[in-house]
């Protein structure tokens, strides 16, 4: 089999790749050997994880593989994280770099400060032992199990989730395939960026934020074949201009699940062109099923469809008394161990190869399964996933706050969202404390994770843990 890892077709894959909206960062030769090298010169050990905070571009894709090439462990960060969170991260991961365009504002813990390429790096001080080992890497777990956790694979494996995604959505060498969503996503990283290294398809790199007059004009100017998208991109795009979601030879939707109703129409208006409806956790590497919308009768689209090849499934009763079924996920694709703060849910791998998916299913005689709702502590907020228990230590780590809680609610459309709840030192002026606490909240938490209210009351006495 090819080796994916040759510095050879990496720089070709990274040569190959467009940006549809130039990042502005300055065009070097995309040699990932040599990158690697220059890594390893600023005293990076084999298997030193190295955080990555960089906007959808080339030169994303071309640090990655150099941090590889080093002999390093590459994880991919929103490009605008905050100093504080970074350094939550790299204290609870073991990180021995963070590099980024440019590094924010706030103690990093550095002990020096480098220039590689266009980023600017902070060299930490060494780990007593690398966090990782070579050829590994950490896909992030976006709120699922808190804000430091990360998952831990062989580079191999997500590669092999990638070309088991292409199969079941018929990517080929000769389509041109958009990346409208962040990298640093599972999803848009391997069932897009590494599928499409696999293929030897075109990739076009945009975005984010989701622009819906950028997006047709991307897919016109570039004779896009491949898109995935959101729900909530989808469902705004129905709204305002179905028509752009007409052409596209292979239409996917992921990351959260997708109403029936608006799975059916969507199929309607592409008139027979494939529609992928996808289920995925970054714990499982992340794709797990697909439905093949298009050729499915209606009945079927509340489906997140069948396993992947060399996926396999099982349902387990909790003991409730709910009558609902956990859903687990054996795969060679399954991640390794998981590194950081798990926050939120236990570690969700339960045996070789096997991940608890804190997600409840029905399954019917055919092996179609049906997503039935989520056992864990977070909620998909436009296509985000927000850790509720993260949310809840961060506000409860603040002065005077003896208890958190996050009630979460619907709204009309059907979405959920969060509110914050805090009991605070009744010898505290209240008013003295909520813009306060504001402020607080908005430099720990990125602007998609910030409640949508925040209430606060005095504690009575014996208060003093976070609840729900």
């Amino acid at each position: 089999m090819k080796s994916f890892l040759s510095p050879a077709l990496l720089d070709a894959f990274v040569e190959r790749t467009i940006e549809a909206l130039p990042s502005g960062l300055p065009h070097s030769s995309p040699d990932c050997e040599a990158l690697g090298e220059t890594w390893r010169e600023h005293g990076l050990r084999p298997g030193d994880l190295v955080l990555l905070c960089l906007p959808n571009s080339r030169e994303l894709l071309h640090q990655f593989f150099g941090v590889m090439m080093a002999g390093c462990v590459p994880a991919l960060l929103p490009p605008m994280t905050p100093a504080t969170r970074l350094r939550e991260i790299a204290h609870s991961m073991g990180a021995c770099a963070i590099g980024a365009l440019r590094l924010p504002t706030g103690d990093l813990g550095a002990k020096s400060v480098a220039k590689i390429g266009p980023m600017q790096v902070a060299i930490l001080k060494p780990t007593r032992e690398p966090a990782g080992a070579p050829g590994e890497v950490v896909l992030m777990t976006s709120g699922t199990s808190g804000i430091a956790s990360g998952c831990v694979f062989d580079f191999e494996a997500n590669l092999l989730n990638g070309r088991r995604h292409a199969a079941s959505i018929g990517q080929r060498a000769d389509d041109t395939v958009l990346v409208s969503l962040p990298l640093f996503f599972s999803f848009a990283w391997v069932g897009q960026a590494l599928s499409s290294l696999q293929c030897g398809n075109r990739l076009i790199v945009s975005g984010p934020p989701f622009n819906q007059a950028g997006y047709r004009k991307t897919l016109e100017e570039f004779g896009v074949t491949i898109s995935s998208l959101t729900p909530v991109a989808i469902r705004s795009l129905l709204h305002s201009d179905p028509g752009v979601l007409a052409g596209l030879r292979v239409l996917s939707v992921g990351g959260d699940s997708l109403e029936p109703a608006l799975a059916a129409r969507l199929v309607e208006l592409r008139k027979g062109k494939e529609v992928y409806l996808t289920y995925g956790l970054t714990q499982a590497g992340p794709r797990v099923s697909t439905l093949a919308a298009h050729a499915e009768p209606a009945s079927r689209l509340s489906s997140a469809g069948l396993p992947m090849e060399g996926t396999s499934v099982f349902l387990r009763p909790l003991e409730d008394g709910s009558g609902r079924k956990q859903l687990f996920v054996t795969s060679q694709t399954v991640m390794k161990r998981s590194i950081g703060r798990v926050e939120g849910r236990p570690d969700s791998l339960v045996g070789p190869r096997t991940v608890a998916t804190g997600d409840c299913f029905d399954q019917d005689k055919d092996g179609y399964l049906y997503f039935r709702g989520r056992l864990s502590d977070f909620i998909s907020r436009k296509g985000e996933k927000i850790s509720l228990a993260a949310v809840r230590r961060l506000a409860a780590d603040l002065p005077q706050v003896v208890s958190a809680g996050t009630p979460i609610f619907k709204h009309h459309d059907g979405t959920d969202d969060f509110d914050l709840r805090l009991q605070v030192d009744a010898s505290v002026p209240l008013p003295d404390l909520e813009s306060e606490i504001g402020k607080k909240l908005s430099v720990l938490l990125r602007r998609t994770e910030m409640p949508r209210s925040i209430r606060i009351e005095p504690a009575s006495e014996g208060d003093g843990q976070c609840y729900k």
